[in-house]
């Protein structure tokens, strides 16, 4: 059986085996809007990300002149929602934003605004007798990146090769099983650890800074472009990257420490009575 329901999680939720990440805890309300205004020429169709004191906003053109709209946000300032729908909710919030303010002047929402609490999720296993669970039917983690439909075509693939060697050579199922579950938590692994740091304002400064010492900036930049399967070259540069961060952290260690600080308090568990509903 092979369990691809996405964040429906069939498989998990009926053993039980799904878990909050502990790590990482935000929610996200969106919308779709006509008359976005995008960026010019070829980069019209690139995904932009807009930060703000709460998060951050994605802005996902689509077609047919229509772009997603959603904001990331942590669940303290969820429960700040009091009695304001999710429309409104959401607009208050990208009125916080300039930026993103101004790409939306002649926007128009199209559809009703939804919200999803607390998505960042895992299963505590990925396989088991005559079974395997793919992309977010197994693990789900922050969309800042745009990772999931990476790692779920990837898993679709690992799966297909993994069941052909249990149906037919059973005697090495064992053995393809486990190197299933070893590349269903490469991807996220790898890019939970950006994610994770993401917000915070040393790897922002990297990020939106970028220098290319060490072939950094083309090792991270392939990372983002799902280059982490197989036999790619950019793994030396990777742990450069990291290492300049940690070095970072510790030049700036008062910085380094309100960061973390800020983010223990954005990631806290908070009363799950907050309501998610228009």
């Amino acid at each position: 059986m092979v369990d691809a329901s996405g964040r429906d999680t069939f498989l998990a939720n009926r053993f039980q085996i799904k878990h909050r990440n502990p790590k990482h805890n935000s929610s996200a309300i969106y919308g779709h809007f006509t008359g976005a205004r995008r960026n010019p020429g070829q980069e019209a169709g690139n995904i932009t990300i807009f930060w703000f004191d709460h998060g951050w906003f994605w802005f996902i053109p689509m077609q047919n002149d229509i772009t997603s709209i959603g904001m990331v946000t942590w669940p303290y300032y969820m429960k700040t929602k009091g009695e304001r729908s999710l429309e409104q909710f959401l607009r208050d919030g990208i009125a916080m934003c300039p930026k993103l303010t101004e790409r939306l002047t002649d926007a128009k929402l199209i559809n009703e605004v939804e919200a999803t609490g607390n998505f960042s999720y895992v299963s505590e296993r990925n396989h088991g007798d005559n079974y395997v669970m793919l992309g977010d039917a197994y693990a789900f983690i922050d969309p800042v990146f745009s990772s999931g439909v990476l790692l779920a075509m990837n898993s679709g693939v690992i799966a297909a090769e993994a069941i052909d060697t249990c149906l037919k050579t059973p005697a090495k199922a064992p053995a393809a099983l486990k190197k299933f579950d070893t590349l269903m938590k490469h991807g996220p692994k790898e890019f939970s650890w950006f994610i994770y740091r993401v917000t915070n304002p040393i790897m922002r400064d990297f990020f939106m800074g970028p220098r290319n010492l060490f072939r950094t900036k083309e090792a991270v930049l392939s990372m983002l472009a799902g280059d982490i399967f197989g036999k790619t070259p950019i793994w030396s540069s990777i742990r450069a990257f990291k290492m300049l961060y940690y070095i970072a952290n510790i030049t700036q260690p008062k910085r380094a420490f309100m960061g973390w600080k800020r983010r223990k308090f954005n990631i806290r568990k908070v009363d799950d009575n907050v309501v998610y509903n228009a």
